[in-house]
């Protein structure tokens, strides 16, 4: 099974669209941004999950949307990520933006991470181990505001990464790849 979660209008084939505005039609409509959450899918059932632009609309519930999300999955399930860059102003300018998600920020829900911050003395929150998930992340990319392709096309990864810590609305959008871990696996 696929899930589509906060699929808005933008619907996948063979993917169950998921979303909390009736306006979207969608297959499960049900509110996202809520701790009481449970999402209607058995433990361990679901392979793929896409979550385009519906983590930074959530708001107290942003855990208990996790934590269904790893409930659902299979070992090795795929979680297709993306959200505004929280340094351009397409994050600034929605009203309905709630958070800021960065790769740092979902970092902190691998426990192999965690475990490795508390070996090292380290200061980072253990989102993972706190709320019983694990996601490692696969891949992460940027896209780039169209602005800034020419000045970016042959600079190397690590100039790029000094770029965008160093000046807003260089990337629009943060692409990421996590799997979910269950251990015994």
């Amino acid at each position: 099974m696929k899930i589509n979660i906060g699929s808005g209008y933008k619907r996948f084939h063979d993917y169950i669209n998921i979303d909390s505005d009736i306006n979207c039609n969608p297959d499960v409509l049900i509110d996202l941004d809520n701790d009481q959450l449970i999402l209607p899918f058995k433990d361990n059932t679901v392979d793929k999950i896409i979550a385009h632009h519906i983590l930074e609309h959530i708001g107290t519930g942003i855990f208990k949307l996790l934590q269904e999300i790893y409930r659902v999955s299979k070992h090795g399930t795929l979680i297709d990520i993306r959200v505004p860059h929280h340094l351009h102003e397409t994050h600034f300018s929605d009203f309905t933006h709630k958070r800021p998600i960065t790769v740092e920020g979902l970092s902190l829900f691998s426990k192999k991470r965690n475990y490795n911050d508390i070996k090292n003395n380290g200061t980072s929150s253990t989102l993972g181990i706190m709320y019983n998930v694990d996601f490692e992340i696969v891949s992460y990319d940027f896209i780039y505001d169209s602005f800034y392709n020419n000045i970016l096309a042959n600079m190397p990864f690590e100039q790029k990464q000094r770029f965008l810590r160093e000046a807003t609305n260089v990337a629009v959008e943060v692409h990421v790849i996590w799997s979910a871990i269950k251990s015994g696996n």
